[in-house]
């Protein structure tokens, strides 16, 4: 029964992809934000873009190596194993996950999900009271979050994102959620391609596509107009709290967080089926 729902799933996501990557109209809301990203990049001269790329990436790169050697991060591993051990009892590393059924599989990144969108919305209302501490913080604070749990729900499907080839993955997967609809399943494309090019014994597999910080553009753009309208609502106050102002914040970076980790959970659930359909024996 599981095999058959798997399989169903396989086949619902492989049509979503393709329509996806056959969707070339986007919404007005969109096309505003693509054409101001697009005008904000004609603006910015070659070198200054590369610099500005370059920098994010390595700001990516450097984050995430700092959240794996942290004391929370090994003990996140560590929880993700003892629940999946309450489901079955020979699962020993990350990778052994990988043996659950799909379903146990959401249940676990479920709960990771759930918990990343209440930090989400707590930090948005924190954002929307317009403290310059705050505002200037939003953006960095709302990657690290998303960041952190794109890596919390690859544990969940059972890919250690300690290893140097899953790392980079998982940094792919964030940089595909953060760009508008029609470049998001190219980047999964991609990235899918490049996966089934390599065994997972290859640790130290290289991309094709390297990472960058291109989708950061659209989100810096996304990130300033919610600003200026907190900033606008700073005024409407209640019991002398922006109360408009937190809503909006809290709602924009919940939303914002649930996209993201929708599609990382899209990604990993469409990886394992693939992986399970291909070592399935054929007659």
């Amino acid at each position: 029964m599981d095999q058959m729902k798997e399989y169903n799933l396989w086949l619902e996501l492989n049509d979503l992809i393709e329509k996806k990557q056959q969707q070339q109209n986007l919404n007005k809301l969109e096309l505003m934000y693509q054409n101001a990203s697009n005008f904000l990049l004609q603006k910015i001269p070659q070198s200054y873009s590369n610099t500005f790329n370059e920098l994010f990436s390595t700001a990516f790169f450097h984050t995430q190596s700092l959240i794996q050697t942290t004391k929370q991060f090994q003990e996140k591993k560590l929880d993700i194993l003892n629940r999946a051990q309450i489901l079955r009892s020979d699962i020993k590393t990350i990778s052994d996950l990988r043996k659950l059924p799909l379903r146990q599989l959401n249940f676990l990144a479920e709960q990771e999900i759930s918990k990343a969108l209440i930090v989400s919305s707590v930090q948005g209302g924190i954002s929307g009271t317009s403290t310059k501490l705050a505002l200037f913080g939003d953006l960095p604070a709302l990657l690290f979050i998303n960041l952190k749990t794109v890596q919390e729900i690859a544990l969940c499907y059972g890919y250690d994102v300690s290893i140097p080839k899953e790392m980079e993955c998982s940094l792919k997967v964030l940089q595909g959620a953060i760009l508008p609809s029609t470049e998001k399943y190219v980047v999964w494309s991609n990235l899918m391609n490049d996966i089934l090019k390599h065994e997972d014994s290859d640790v130290f597999a290289t991309w094709e596509n390297e990472f960058n910080g291109e989708g950061v553009y659209y989100t810096v753009i996304l990130q300033m107009c919610k600003l200026l309208t907190i900033h606008s609502l700073r005024n409407k106050v209640l019991s002398g709290i922006p109360l408009l102002g937190v809503t909006v914040g809290a709602k924009w970076n919940e939303s914002f967080t649930k996209n993201v980790l929708e599609y990382t959970k899209k990604f990993y659930q469409y990886r394992i089926l693939s992986e399970r359909v291909n070592q399935e024996p054929t007659d």
